[in-house]
């Protein structure tokens, strides 16, 4: 046996201590702005702004939430909601007023952190995750109610993320008990459930300008799946993905659809067919969050090692302004 003296084994531990000391919180969420000049970036604790071609990198913006699990700007980009919490403790969802970042709303979730939050596309409603649960409140002041707030039952595992259809008129959620659940704002229970994710689904998008609403949704058993959640439809399946689908994104136009995986790849596939476009690798660890440019000049993605990149939509590296 070898024995080393103490000061020798501070001195290897140095170097590994320094690594992470300086090592970036993990990315777990991202948003654009509707005009693309903002990309919002959640990590533990704090928010970034990222404004890419313009000025940088703004200041690290404190949250009051060990982990940050959704980001999503309301309307023109004026609003920013903030979704959290401690994970099997409590939630907190946050409305953030741009420029300033002021905290203009709270809204406590006492059993579990809030996995996702979601506006509607016409600014009537809030919608956000408390467990199993989906909660809507109406953005429009109403004197007349008596219960601003409604409850959707239906899941019964935590839910992982939440999509309006364009015009407002239903949403989709995604959650661990592996269901895929459609929803409209008149109802406590959902309008349909599909169970064909063989894995838990993480994430669910619409697809823009669809004739009929349409989304994607994406999961643990490495498929991305295709439906018309309206006349209860499942329109196409996915696969070759080697990894977990973690993320989802849209094309502006609606032509294409981004996935990307905890293999640290993203590929590009045509929202017509099941035809894969391309890939490439853009990162060493998983890639939690994902974000397309709303004129589709850049993709965006962050990281468990807290990498935040931005890509061509072809998969060439756009360097990140300082």
């Amino acid at each position: 046996m070898i024995l080393m003296r103490p000061h020798l084994l501070a001195v290897l531990a140095l170097p590994l201590a320094l690594a992470t000391a300086h090592a970036a919180p993990p990315i777990t969420a991202l948003a654009v702005n509707a005009d693309g000049s903002i990309l919002a970036v959640g990590r533990p604790r704090s928010l970034e702004l990222v404004r890419p071609g313009i000025s940088g990198v703004d200041q690290p913006h404190p949250l009051p939430m060990p982990k940050v699990t959704c980001l999503a700007f309301q309307g023109a980009g004026q609003r920013l909601w903030v979704a959290g919490g401690t994970p099997g403790e409590s939630g907190l969802v946050l409305a953030l007023d741009l420029p300033s970042l002021s905290e203009a709303r709270r809204i406590p979730v006492a059993r579990d952190l809030a996995q996702a939050v979601a506006p509607s596309p016409d600014n009537r409603w809030i919608a956000w995750s408390d467990g199993a649960d989906l909660r809507l409140e109406s953005l429009l002041p109403d004197p007349g109610s008596d219960s601003p707030q409604r409850l959707l039952r239906g899941h019964s595992a935590r839910v992982l993320g939440i999509a309006w259809a364009p015009d407002a008129t239903l949403l989709t959620t995604v959650a661990s008990d592996r269901a895929v659940k459609v929803w409209i704002t008149t109802q406590a229970n959902p309008l349909r459930t599909f169970s064909h994710h063989t894995e838990t689904p993480n994430a669910v998008t619409f697809q823009p300008g669809a004739p009929i609403p349409t989304c994607a949704t994406g999961g643990e058993d490495r498929t991305l799946r295709v439906w018309q959640p309206g006349i209860g439809r499942m329109v196409r399946i996915v696969r070759g993905h080697d990894a977990a689908i973690l993320a989802l994104a849209y094309t502006p136009d609606g032509r294409q659809i981004y996935t990307a995986d905890a293999a640290g790849r993203v590929r590009h596939i045509d929202a017509g067919s099941d035809q894969v476009l391309g890939s490439w690798s853009a990162s060493e660890d998983w890639i939690h969050a994902l974000a397309v440019h709303p004129r589709n000049e850049w993709i965006a993605t962050g990281d468990a090692a807290g990498k935040l990149r931005l890509w061509t939509p072809e998969g060439t590296a756009i360097p990140l302004p300082r």
